[in-house]
């Protein structure tokens, strides 16, 4: 499987909106739909920052607290290096993965995260994103990124075909297409919707939404990750 990080590609996204919440569930699944391919899963990301000063709490009793909030249990790992601390827990409970992790940085902040995947499809996704935004927002506000994984099955598809999944995912959420890449490697773009109320700056423009295809040659499929506001998986 080819990967590229969307990150590598673009200049630095800059986040200019309110949290992705429940509210974007609905246009990114319409999204999805539209490429007709088979949902195998998803990702979801949330943060929060504490801004320094705001909180007197140990990262142990940060994670701690979240962790019991998602009922996630398991041994605290602890890492670390010259300019950040960190400490999370993790657990796999029917085939969803919850990672939660706190994290201090040299300048005093600090940050709540909580990455949640499932691999039943897209069964579990709105109960998710509706817990993870509850159990963050005490902290401050949330910032969210969903992704969902799919497969469209067959040969290799060609750039020009696959560009005609992503128009198919926009036109279905009436998204203007913002930037992209096509290579004979993977195609990824991403565009704006007005059905979508949160946003990224990508380059000076409002970015909301992100397909991308890449050929998967170990199980032979075409592999599709729809997300919002920006795929946060390597593809």
């Amino acid at each position: 499987m080819k990967t590229a990080l969307w990150a590598a590609a673009v200049a630095a996204v800059v986040w200019v909106g309110a949290s992705v919440r429940a509210a974007v569930v609905s246009p990114l699944l319409t999204a999805f739909s539209a490429t007709h391919a088979k949902p195998l899963g998803f990702s979801l990301n949330g943060w929060v920052e504490i801004p320094p000063g705001h909180t007197t709490q140990t990262l142990s009793s940060l994670v701690a607290q979240t962790a019991r909030s998602l009922h996630v249990n398991g041994p605290l790992i602890t890492s670390g290096g010259p300019t950040y601390q960190k400490i999370s827990v993790s657990t796999t409970v029917a085939g969803f993965y919850t990672d939660v992790i706190a994290e201090r940085l040299q300048n005093g902040s600090n940050f709540i995260v909580v990455d949640r995947t499932g691999d039943q499809g897209f069964h579990g996704l709105r109960e998710s994103t509706q817990v993870v935004n509850h159990v963050l927002q005490p902290f401050g506000s949330v910032h969210m990124s969903i992704t969902l994984q799919g497969a469209i099955a067959g040969s290799a598809m060609s750039v020009a075909q696959e560009e005609a999944v992503v128009n198919h995912a926009f036109t279905a959420i009436d998204a203007v297409r913002v930037n992209g890449i096509a290579t004979s490697q993977y195609v990824s773009m991403a565009g704006d919707s007005s059905l979508i109320g949160a946003s990224d700056n990508l380059q000076g423009h409002p970015v909301n939404i992100q397909v991308a295809l890449n050929y998967n040659t170990y199980w032979h499929q075409e592999q599709i990750d729809v997300g919002s506001p920006l795929v946060t998986v390597t593809y």
